[in-house]
Formats: structure tokens, sequence, C-alpha cells
């Protein structure tokens, strides 16, 4: 066990874990709050389960301090889950966990000294538990910790745009940006990273172990369908957000869209215009451009040019599903609307019928 210190100066903090059908990892996710160097006097552990199947409830039950609550909602998501959780909650400071994640015993006491003033949120290093069990644990690995800040990709303690399901967070800070939206059925965690900085709230990632996480995907069907479920995302953010200055994540799908697109219509001018070589090679030069950078890929995270180099074409790769799920959610859109103009963009009610991102993440 960690070596446990304490402090008159340290607040109360309301632990939110979140779970469906998680009985392999739960009970080492509660224990790794229990096993914080943090006062335990100081914490309050609360577990919503959204309908498990299995032994979680009773996994949960087993924890005398834990207070569980269930979700019983017939269409169960993350963001209903953490939301339950914090209407529960004490505390002032709250910090969400995945009950597939094992916090670092130094991480809440790491951010809390950084939650004050116009700090409204703090995350920190999400360790892929198993890197090296297979292909996809390794790239998991790698992305977890490469964050898009106000300075670029970075792997240091820096600002950030968004957070993920584990992270910290000051009450007042959820209470001004309204809390989890419970109809995004994913991306619901950018989301509401969004209405944290645009209440006037930074957020910080810290360059600090902040959970271990298990990915836990042994195919390329798991792959595909995880990252096209990011896609999912990525759309129903851009359609929340897209008459706002920001535009938040209108980049990143033009990125996907012309990643995707700009290098069949070289090839295709390359055949139209008899210089199919030409195109050919400009098309690839296009869709593998972050190969580039694999250099720096390899001096971000310290890793071999090798490592590097397959990270680069993971991502360069990874736009395809996510691309599908882009067309698929604004395609079923349209065609329950009917023929809508820009103008009425605003105004799509977007649904789809793909199991939210939650459901995967927690079995």
């Amino acid at each position: 066990m960690h070596k446990r210190t304490t402090s008159p100066l340290l607040p109360n903090i309301s632990i939110v874990v979140i779970g469906l059908n998680v009985e392999n990892y739960l009970a080492r996710a509660l224990n790794a709050v229990r096993n914080s160097d943090y006062p335990r006097e100081k914490l309050e552990i609360i577990y919503v389960d959204s309908g498990s199947t299995d032994m979680s409830r009773p996994i949960a039950a087993g924890f005398p301090e834990v207070q569980l609550i269930d979700l019983n909602d017939p269409a169960p998501n993350a963001a209903k889950g953490r939301n339950a959780g914090f209407r529960a909650a004490k505390h002032e400071v709250i910090q969400f966990v995945d009950a597939d994640s094992y916090l670092d015993p130094a991480w809440m006491k790491q951010a809390v000294s950084v939650l004050k003033g116009d700090v409204g949120a703090v995350a920190g290093h999400l360790n892929e538990r198993y890197p090296e069990k297979n292909f996809f644990h390794k790239m998991a690995h790698l992305e977890w910790n490469l964050r898009v800040g106000s300075d670029g990709w970075s792997t240091q303690s820096t600002e950030a745009l968004t957070f993920g399901g584990n992270v910290m967070l000051h009450k007042r800070v959820f209470l001004a940006a309204g809390g989890y939206d419970e109809t995004m059925i994913a991306g619901e965690d950018p989301d509401l990273s969004y209405r944290v900085r645009h209440t006037g709230f930074r957020i910080l990632r810290l360059n600090s172990p902040m959970a271990s996480h298990d990915i836990n995907l042994k195919s390329w069907r798991q792959y595909l369908t995880r990252t096209y479920r990011s896609g999912i995302a990525y759309a129903l953010l851009a359609k929340k957000y897209w008459t706002q200055s920001e535009k938040f994540m209108m980049k990143r799908l033009m990125r996907i869209f012309g990643g995707v697109l700009l290098p069949q219509m070289m090839i295709f001018s390359g055949i139209l215009f008899n210089q199919v070589a030409l195109g050919v090679a400009l098309g690839l030069l296009v869709a593998f451009r972050l190969v580039f950078k694999t250099s720096k890929f390899a001096r971000l995270f310290g890793i071999s040019r090798t490592r590097a180099f397959q990270y680069a074409l993971y991502l360069a790769l990874s736009i395809y599903p996510q691309f599908m799920g882009v067309l698929s959610t604004f395609g079923k859109a349209l065609i329950a609307q009917g023929r809508h103009g820009l103008s009425h963009f605003s105004n799509i009610s977007f649904s789809t019928t793909v199991t939210p991102l939650y459901e995967e993440r927690q079995n």
C-alpha cells in the first residue's frame, strides 16, 4: 500500500466511478482509490452502475464505504452515469473515474494543488496497463498522452482544449458549464470540455501519471468499431457547435474529409489527364503525410523511429473508419429529416442506432 500522508489544507473530494459490466476491473479500481495518498476521511466514493448483468454490483456492495447508485435507465450512457454521480456528491471537488481505470496514488494531491483560480478541470497521463500486449495496445499507450493543447501537439504539462472520462473538476465549474449533455451518445467529454472553457475556465493537462487503463482491444474489428464511433462523436460535436466562433471539431472534420477525399481526387485527376503515376504519387503523399512527422513523434514520446513510424501510419489509417462514422451520422440525420439545405443544418436532429461508446469501453 502506498504510504499515506495527511494535510489539513487538502479539500474533501467526491470520487464518482461509473461502470457497466466491469467485474474484471471494479474491485481494483475501488482499491486504487482506497490506496491513494490522500486522507481517507476526506474521500467520498460513489459507484454508478448502468445496469450490469455480471458481478459488478455485488463487488461494489462489498466495499462498505462505497455508495452504490443504480442508474435504472433503459438507454444508459456515460453522461447519464456521471451526472447521477455528481448529483449524489457532497463535496466541492469531483474526481470522475471510469471503472476500468486505476488512479495513481499521487494523482489527487497533484491535481488539487492546481485546481484553483480560473483552472476549472485537471487531467494527467493515462497509461495503458498492458502496452506491449499487442499492436493496438502499443498505439493506445501513445495516443492516450498526445493531446492538442494551446501550443499544438504536446506531451508536457499544458493548457488543453479537452479532457477525457478521467478528470477532476470543481463543483462550481461543473454547474456553470451545465454538466454532461445526456443526449450525447458519444463525445460527452469533449462536449463538456468545450463548455468549461467557454464558461471562462481553463483546462490543464499535467505531465504526471493520473491513471492506468486497459483498452482491451484484440482484433481489427474491435479497433475499426471503436474508431468508427469516434467519427460519430466528431460529427455530433461539429453539428452542435458549428454556429459558434470556435467552430469546435470542424477543423478535425475537415482534416478527415480532406485526408480521405484529396488523395482520391488526385488519383482521379491523374487518370483524367493521363498522368496516372503523378496522380498516384501525389495521392499517396497526401494520404500518408503524417509519416513525415515520424521524427517529431519519436522526440515527443522518446520512442524509436520504428515505433514512431508505426504510430504515424496508425493515425493516417484511422481517418477512414472515422470518415465512415461521420458519414453515417450525417446521412441518417438527413434521411430522417428529409432534404435540408445548409441553412437548416442546426435544426437537424441527430440519432444513431450504434451502441454508445460507453458500453464498448466498459465491457
